[in-house]
């Protein structure tokens, strides 16, 4: 579980003072309007923090429901695309229109010559030809 916000500490400080006041209201009359505004500010306190770990929760499932449907979404897209590749085939320029790259065949340039490099060696005859053993 996670830890308590620090805040959350000093509103359970607000509201121990707060029921120590009401505790000792005879000795400290001059203090009642003030834990009366206490009472009120931290009862708003506490209902904001409640709505917004609501909001937090909405946002989360939303977040989820977002990613799910692009998951969705994406793959539909994907579906789509294969079938208009299939139908105009992988080079045709109106794949353009569908926001597809044509990937068909294209010349390719041909490949340079090697560098001109010493000259290998002559293969050696064998030995074992009769006629060139003579």
């Amino acid at each position: 579980m996670a830890e308590m916000p620090e805040y959350m500490k000093r509103v359970a400080g607000w509201d121990l003072t707060n029921t120590a006041v009401v505790a000792n209201v005879e000795d400290l009359r001059h203090l009642e309007v003030y834990q009366a505004d206490l009472d009120q500010k931290t009862d708003r306190f506490k209902a904001l923090i409640a709505r917004q770990a609501a909001q937090k929760a909405s946002k989360q499932e939303t977040s989820r429901e977002i990613k799910e449907l692009f998951r969705e979404t994406e793959t539909l897209v994907d579906y789509i695309r294969t079938g208009v590749r299939q139908h105009y085939g992988l080079n045709s320029q109106k794949l353009v229109e569908f926001g597809i790259k044509p990937t068909g065949r294209h010349a390719r340039a041909a490949k340079p010559a090697p560098p001109p490099g010493p000259e290998a060696p002559a293969p050696a005859e064998s030995v074992s030809d009769p006629e060139t053993a003579k």
